[in-house]
């Protein structure tokens, strides 16, 4: 073999190589996002809710999560800050222990779940709250809390958020 065709095979194993390599690196990030679990849906928290006079007094803001969203026992967590309009009166709520009742009814663009779960309040937790969460579309998220297992404390409207998915 003479030095040219030395230098010839040295530089087509270099090329073969470095295209392995690039297509292996590339190919990473991908292989990373298919081992995450698609079924999973995660988010934030950032709504005004009403006081007990129906009028907007409190902002929410948090972080949530939704995990085995497509399996019979889906895992709904959230916690978030809530204060009153004017930065006065800041304390923290957990939902957690979310039991999903039947199956999700689609809606348009929309996914609900009802279910009942754990609540964090000042007294102490609040068990078996009827609680409705409803993804919309791959932007949007609402938790509603009902008014009557918490004493209003979240108003009478829904939570809002948004979601964003891990592929």
């Amino acid at each position: 073999m003479t030095t040219q065709s030395k230098q010839m095979m040295l530089a087509i194993t270099t090329v073969v190589a470095a295209i392995i390599v690039a297509v292996g690196v590339l190919s990473f990030p991908l292989s990373m996002a298919n081992a995450q679990q698609s079924d999973t849906i995660m988010g934030t928290v950032a709504s005004i809710q009403n006081g007990k006079d129906g009028k907007p007094a409190w902002i929410t803001s948090g972080a949530w999560d939704f995990k085995n969203v497509n399996s019979s026992s889906p895992m709904f967590n959230a916690t978030f800050n809530m204060f009153m309009l004017n930065g006065s009166a800041a304390h923290k709520h957990t939902i957690t222990d979310f039991k999903v009742n039947g199956n999700p009814t689609k809606n348009n663009m929309a996914t609900i779940y009802n279910g009942t779960a754990t609540v964090s309040l000042k007294k102490g937790p609040a068990t078996g709250v009827p609680i409705s969460i409803k993804l919309m579309d791959k932007s949007a998220v609402s938790i509603w809390i009902d008014p009557t297992k918490t004493e209003s404390h979240f108003g009478n409207t829904p939570i809002y958020g948004a979601q964003s998915r891990v592929k």
